[in-house]
């Protein structure tokens, strides 16, 4: 279990992307940034408009195809579970990638078509169908990792501690190999307009939106990173979270760094990544993923 804090170190676009937030433009900036061509398949997790992901396949240190089963990388976007798309973090796709790794990046239900828990289960259900299908696009199927990002965070972290969610899917999160949480709400009070409209309800709706409160010894192996200067997710969620998979003994890491709501998933543009310790740890934590089933 480790805290890490580091000094400050920030490139350009740091600035752009990551310390101001993610907007229209800073995305569409990291995107036209990474021009390095990485082999893409879309594939439908379901029969909705939204039930897509997109697979970037795995390259080696200079840019060829892997021929070993390579780790698996479930992105889930942010975008405060009413905006977003696969299509807007596809740098973070071709980072994974070009670092080694299968990524698949789900799109998932979005408000107001979509209110929790549906857009919970289209996480689950994309989650399902890596873990079934990974070995034709190049993945290892025994280390397949969770991470999300703001509202991702929590939809991803759900999934990997409340079991109901994959036991629809036929399968539980002991097939998968840890969770990784960037700036995620995890521990929030419904106090706004949109967690309300999209949260609010009977009070085990509620109790069940909150991903602290599914953790337990058997817990996924969790990676926590968060900016200490987060104006939009207040930094007790991670604070929360982290100490309740302390008391429960869950192998977990934390990690705060400076900067705002955008930080940790700026780390992977292309500017900023060769010199990240976010990346760092991420890299460090995926790879270290046991072979097999997470159950201790």
């Amino acid at each position: 279990m480790t805290r890490v804090m580091f000094g400050r170190r920030y490139r350009p676009l740091l600035a752009l992307v990551a310390v101001a937030g993610c907007t229209d433009i800073q995305l569409g900036a990291a995107n036209l940034i990474e021009t390095v061509a990485v082999p893409r398949t879309e594939v439908a997790y379901g029969g909705g408009p939204r039930q897509r992901m997109d697979v970037y396949h795995a390259l080696d240190s200079v840019g060829a195809p892997l021929s070993a089963p390579a780790p698996v990388v479930i992105f889930v976007h942010g975008g405060s579970w009413q905006s977003g798309s696969k299509d807007d973090y596809a740098w973070v796709g071709k980072a994974l990638a070009q670092m080694g790794f299968v990524a698949v990046l789900p799109n998932y239900g979005l408000m107001p078509d979509t209110r929790f828990p549906a857009f919970v289960d289209d996480v689950a259900r994309a989650a399902a169908l890596v873990k079934a299908r990974a070995a034709e696009w190049g993945g290892d199927t025994a280390r397949v990792v969770l991470m999300g990002h703001s509202a991702g965070a929590q939809l991803a972290a759900l999934v990997a501690y409340d079991p109901r969610y994959l036991a629809k899917q036929g399968t539980t999160p002991d097939v998968l190999g840890g969770f990784v949480g960037l700036s995620g709400p995890y521990d929030f009070i419904f106090d706004t307009e949109l967690l309300q409209r999209t949260f609010a309800g009977p009070k085990e709706r509620e109790y069940d939106a909150l991903p602290v409160h599914f953790v337990t010894p058997r817990s996924l192996r969790t990676l926590l990173v968060m900016g200490q200067d987060d104006e939009t997710v207040n930094p007790r969620n991670t604070r929360s979270l982290a100490a309740t998979l302390r008391t429960a003994k869950v192998p977990m890491e934390e990690m705060w760094v400076p900067g705002a709501h955008g930080v940790t998933v700026g780390a992977f543009a292309r500017i900023t990544r060769g010199d990240s310790e976010i990346v760092r740890r991420i890299v460090e934590f995926v790879r270290a993923t046991p072979a097999g089933s997470a159950v201790r």
